[in-house]
C-alpha cells in the first residue's frame, strides 16, 4: 500500500539515481561543512569527493518543472460552458509559461473560486513534519524514551530538536537552504494528530514545552509493533533504533540446515530430509536456556548481548513446542520454505535456510535460479526439438517428477503443442504413461492435435471425443479408452459429459487455450475442476497457453487452483493477500512475492528473446487443421453429391470446369455457410458457424494481446468483407480491406497506416490476388492464409510481403486447413 512513508522512500531512491549532471549548476550550501562529511563519507575519492550532496529542494524542484511541462504539452482545455474566468485559467494550464493577463478584480475573483479547492491539498504541503524517535534506555528495566523533533519533508536527515522549536517561538527556522515558516505550530499541529493515536504521548504535553514523554517497555513495545506505522501513515515521522526497524528478522525464529541423504537415487517430493537448526534472534543464535532466561524477565523488549529485540508473549510458547516436538522436512516442505522470504514453520519464522548442495541443485531448478537439464527428443519421436524446446521437455519432465503442475506459456509459434507431444512421448518410452491423458481444447484445434501427434507422435494412440466418436456412457467410453493414450475433447463437451468424465481414472488433465479458465465461476473452469478433484497424487496436470494473464490478476488464481491449489490458497485469501494490494494499491513487494510463488510453474518464453531464437528473422510454419461443424458437414456433403452428378452428366469438356466450381464451393463452406450461401449479412450465430471462424479469432486474440501485427489473406472478396465487418464489431478498431477493387489512392493509403502510424491497425485484411505481389509490410510479423490456394508458390508470395529485407522479427505463417 502507498503510504507517506513509501512516497518519501520512493523520493531518497529517486534522488539516490539522479545524474550528477542534472545537479552541476546547483548552488553549494555549507560548502566546507559538505566537504568535510563527504571526504569522509567517500574516504577521499577523487571523482566524489568535491561533488555536492543533493539537495532534496533542488531535486523537487526538477521533479516539478518536469511535470509540470509534461503536464501543460499533453493538457486539452474543456471550454464547452465554462464561466470566461475559467476558460482564462484553462488556457493558461495548457501554455508554457503559465500566465494569466486579467484585470486586477478579475483576477482576485479567480483567486477567490480556485481558494476552496486548492485548500484540499495544499494544507498538507509543510516544510516540515512532527517526527519522534525512540531512545533504547542502556538497562533491561528501564524507561524508553520519545524525543520530539520537527523533520525535513524534502531531506530526513534533517531534523530539529523540540527544544530549539520552542526557543525560536514563531520565528522562520533556516537550515541551509530550507526555511521552516511558524515551526512552534507544526510541530504542536503533529503532536495533537500523535495524540489520538498514542494516547500515552498526554503525559509528555504536561510540559508547556514538551520535548519528549517515557514510556514502560510495554508501551515501547505497542508502539514499535502498531502506533509507528498508523502515525507513518498520516505524515508523523518516525525513528526506532536500528535492531527494533528490521521487521520480521527482531522476532525469534529458526535458521535451517538441510541436505539429500546420501543414498537417495533422485529427489522425489514426500522424501525426508536430513537436517538441523537453530533458535535466532535479531541475526544472533542462542539456545533454549538463554531464550527462557530471557523469557524470566517479563518484557517484550529485552537487550541480548547489546541488541535490543522483541520477545512476543507466544514466542517462547512456540519454541518450547518445536523444541519438544520437531517436524520432519520433506522435500515439498523445504521448496515451499524457499519459494519466497516471510515463510514460517510450526509459527516460527524460517529467517535463514542453508540447502546442502544436492538440495541446492533441486531448489535451484525449481525456482528457475537454474534450469532443469534439457531433454532430448525421445525415442519414437518423428521431428527435431530446438534447443529452448528440449529445455522445456526437460522443465515439464522435472515438475512431474515432483507431482507439480505445469504451464506452459511459451509465446505463440514456439511450439507448445509439440513440445507437449514430445512429453508424453517421453511417458510413454519410460512406462510411466499407463493410464489415458484427457485433453481439453477449444473445438476449433482437435483436428489439428490429431494432425500433429500423427506426424511427430505416431506411436501415440489417439480418441477423438466428439461427434460420431463421442461415448454416451460410462461404460462405452471405458471400453473405448482401452490402450488409448490420449482422449481428446472440447471445452463444450467437458461440461455436457462432466459425469462420465468424472468417473475415468485418468491419468492427468491438459488444457490447451487454457485462458478459458482464467474465470473460475465458468462452466468450463468449474467442471475441469471437478474432474480434477479425483486425479490420483501422482497425476499430471498441465496448461498450455500463450497468455497465462489477459486482463486480471485473478487470471492466475485460477490457473493456478487448478494446476496447484495449495500455491496460492483459497480465492478469499488470495484476494486480501495479492489481489486487492496489487491491483488497488500499486504494491510491488506484493507483486515479488505473487510472481516468486508461480514462477516455478510457469515456462515463459517469447519468440523476440534472441537466447530463445538465435537465428532471427526466420519463417515459422504452423498448419491449423480443422474440422466442420455440423452445419458446414451437412452443406459440404449435398454440394459434393450434387456436383459429382451434374459432373457424370456432363460433357466431357465441361468436366474440368465443374469441378473446380465444386472446389471452390467447397471451400466456400469450409470458411463460413455464409459465403456459400451468398449472405451478406452478419447474424447472432455468426462466430459459432464456422469453426475456421472460431480457431481464426482466438489466434488473433493473441496476436491483439501481445501488440503484434498480421496479415490476412484470402482469396474470397465477400469473404474478406465479412471478416472486416464483424472483426471491426469485436474489436472497436480499424481493419483495411485490401481488394481488387480497391483504389491506387485507398490502397496506398492503407498501406502507409499499417506500416507507418504506430496507432494504426493491427490487422490487415487482402485479397490474395490484389495483395500477393508488390508491398511490403514488413511491420507485419504474422501471415494468415485463412483460405488455400492451388498453387503453394502463389502462397510463399503472399508471406513474402512480411518476409522480406526489412523485418526485424520472426514470421509466424499460419495455413489454415479443413479436415
Amino acid at each position: 500500500m502507498l503510504t507517506q512513508e513509501n512516497e518519501r522512500k520512493r523520493l531518497e531512491e529517486f534522488v539516490r539515481n539522479m545524474p550528477l549532471v542534472t545537479i552541476c549548476g546547483l548552488p553549494w550550501t555549507n560548502r566546507k561543512k559538505d566537504i568535510k562529511k563527504i571526504k569522509k563519507s567517500t574516504h577521499g575519492n577523487p571523482i566524489t569527493s568535491f561533488l555536492p550532496r543533493h539537495n532534496r529542494f533542488e531535486v523537487m524542484k526538477i521533479l516539478e518543472e518536469i511535470v509540470d511541462a509534461q503536464l501543460r504539452k499533453d493538457f486539452q482545455p474543456k471550454t464547452n460552458n465554462l464561466d470566461p474566468l475559467l476558460n482564462a485559467w484553462q488556457q493558461a494550464l495548457g501554455s508554457t509559461n503559465g500566465l494569466i493577463d486579467l484585470p486586477t478584480n478579475e483576477a482576485n475573483r479567480l483567486i477567490k473560486a480556485t481558494k476552496y479547492w486548492q485548500g484540499g491539498f495544499h494544507n498538507n504541503l509543510k516544510s516540515a513534519k512532527t517526527c519522534l524517535e525512540l531512545i533504547a534506555p542502556l538497562k533491561n528495566d528501564a524507561l524508553w524514551k520519545l524525543e520530539f523533533f520537527l523533520q525535513a519533508e524534502a531531506d530526513p536527515d534533517v531534523k530539529i530538536p523540540a527544544k530549539e522549536i520552542w526557543e525560536a517561538g514563531s520565528q522562520t527556522i533556516e537550515i541551509g537552504e530550507i526555511k521552516i515558516e511558524e515551526p512552534s505550530e507544526i510541530l504542536l499541529e503533529g503532536l495533537g494528530r500523535t495524540l489520538q493515536v498514542f494516547p500515552c504521548l498526554e503525559r509528555g504535553l504536561e510540559n508547556p514545552t514538551p520535548h519528549s514523554v517515557e514510556l514502560s517497555p510495554a508501551e515501547a513495545f505497542v508502539f514499535i509493533r502498531t502506533t509507528s506505522l498508523k502515525l507513518r501513515d498520516i505524515g508523523i515521522g518516525i525513528i526506532l533504533p536500528h535492531s527494533l526497524s528490521k521487521g520480521l528478522a527482531t522476532r525469534l525464529g529458526i535458521t535451517i540446515q538441510a541436505e539429500l541423504f546420501e543414498n537417495s537415487e533422485g529427489a522425489i517430493l514426500g522424501e525426508n530430509l536430513n537436517w538441523s537448526w537453530d533458535l535466532m534472534i535479531g541475526g544472533v543464535n542462542l539456545t533454549m536456556k538463554e531464550l527462557e532466561r530471557l523469557a524470566s524477565k517479563k518484557s517484550p523488549l529485552v537487550n541480548y548481548k547489546g541488541t535490543w529485540i522483541e520477545l512476543r508473549p507466544n514466542d517462547l510458547k512456540n519454541a518450547t513446542q518445536f523444541f519438544a516436538n520437531p517436524p520432519e522436512l520433506k522435500l515439498d516442505l523445504a521448496i515451499s520454505l524457499t519459494a519466497t522470504e516471510g515463510n514460517t514453520l510450526l509459527k516460527l519464522p524460517v529467517h535463514q535456510f542453508e540447502a546442502g548442495p544436492r538440495l541446492q541443485n533441486v531448489l535451484e531448478q525449481y525456482h528457475h535460479q537454474k534450469e532443469p537439464e534439457s531433454l532430448a527428443a525421445p525415442e519414437g519421436f518423428h521431428g527435431q526439438l530446438r534447443p529452448y524446446q528440449e529445455r522445456g521437455l526437460g522443465w515439464l519432465a522435472f515438475l512431474y517428477r515432483f507431482n507439480q503442475g505445469a504451464c506452459l506459456a511459451d509465446d505463440m509459434g514456439l511450439g507448445k503443442t509439440i513440445q507437449l507431444l514430445a512429453f508424453i512421448q517421453y511417458l510413454k518410452i519410460k512406462n510411466k504413461l499407463t493410464k489415458p491423458l484427457l485433453l481439453i481444447a477449444p473445438t476449433s484445434v482437435l483436428t489439428n492435435w490429431q494432425r500433429e501427434a500423427s506426424i511427430f507422435t505416431p506411436q501415440l494412440s489417439l480418441l477423438e471425443h466428439y461427434g460420431p466418436n463421442r461415448s454416451f456412457t460410462e461404460d462405452s467410453l471405458t471400453k473405448s479408452l482401452q490402450r488409448i493414450d490420449i482422449c481428446m475433447t472440447s471445452y463444450g463437451l467437458i461440461c455436457r459429459d462432466l459425469e462420465i468424465f468424472k468417473k475415468v481414472n485418468w491419468q492427468g488433465i491438459v488444457i490447451d487455450e487454457a485462458q478459458a479458465i482464467k474465470n473460475p465461476k465458468s462452466k468450463q473452469s468449474l467442471a475441469i475442476r471437478a474432474i480434477s478433484k479425483n486425479l490420483k497424487n501422482n497425476s499430471l496436470k498441465i496448461c498450455l497457453t500463450g497468455t497465462p494473464i489477459e486482463n486480471r490478476i485473478s487470471e492466475i488464481w485460477s490457473l493456478m487452483d487448478f494446476l496447484n491449489p495449495k500455491v496460492l490458497g483459497e480465492e478469499e485469501f488470495f484476494t486480501q493477500r495479492y489481489k486487492l494490494p496489487i491491483e488497488h494499491y500499486g504494491d510491488i513487494s506484493s507483486l515479488k512475492d505473487l510472481k516468486a510463488r508461480v514462477n516455478p510453474f510457469i515456462l515463459r518464453r517469447l519468440k523476440t528473446d534472441q537466447s530463445i531464437i538465435t537465428d532471427l528473422p526466420q519463417k515459422i510454419e504452423q498448419r491449423e487443421w480443422i474440422s466442420l461443424n455440423k452445419e458446414q458437414k451437412s452443406l459440404y456433403n449435398k454440394a459434393v453429391e450434387k456436383s459429382l452428378n451434374e459432373i457424370k452428366s456432363s460433357p466431357l469438356g465441361h468436366r474440368q470446369g465443374k469441378t473446380l466450381g465444386l472446389l471452390t464451393t467447397l471451400k466456400q463452406i469450409c470458411n463460413h455457410p455464409s459465403l456459400a450461401l451468398k449472405e451478406e449479412y452478419i447474424d447472432k450465430d455468426f462466430l459459432k458457424r464456422s469453426s475456421k471462424l472460431q480457431r481464426l479469432e482466438e489466434i488473433l486474440g493473441e496476436v491483439i494481446e501481445t501488440n503484434d501485427k498480421a496479415l490476412l489473406f484470402t482469396q474470397f472478396s465477400q469473404w474478406g468483407h465479412l471478416l472486416q465487418e464483424y472483426f471491426q464489431q469485436k474489436w472497436q478498431s480499424e481493419i483495411p480491406f485490401l481488394h481488387g477493387g480497391t483504389s491506387k489512392k485507398n490502397r496506398q493509403e492503407m498501406i502507409d497506416r499499417f506500416q507507418e502510424d504506430p496507432r494504426g491497425p493491427k490487422l490487415f485484411l487482402l485479397s490474395l490476388k490484389a495483395g500477393g505481389l508488390g508491398l511490403n509490410l514488413t511491420q507485419a510479423n504474422h501471415v494468415f492464409h485463412i483460405d488455400r490456394w492451388w498453387n503453394p508458390a502463389v502462397e510463399n508470395q503472399a508471406t513474402d510481403r512480411a518476409y522480406r529485407i526489412g523485418q526485424t522479427k520472426s514470421v509466424i505463417v499460419h495455413k489454415f486447413i479443413t479436415k
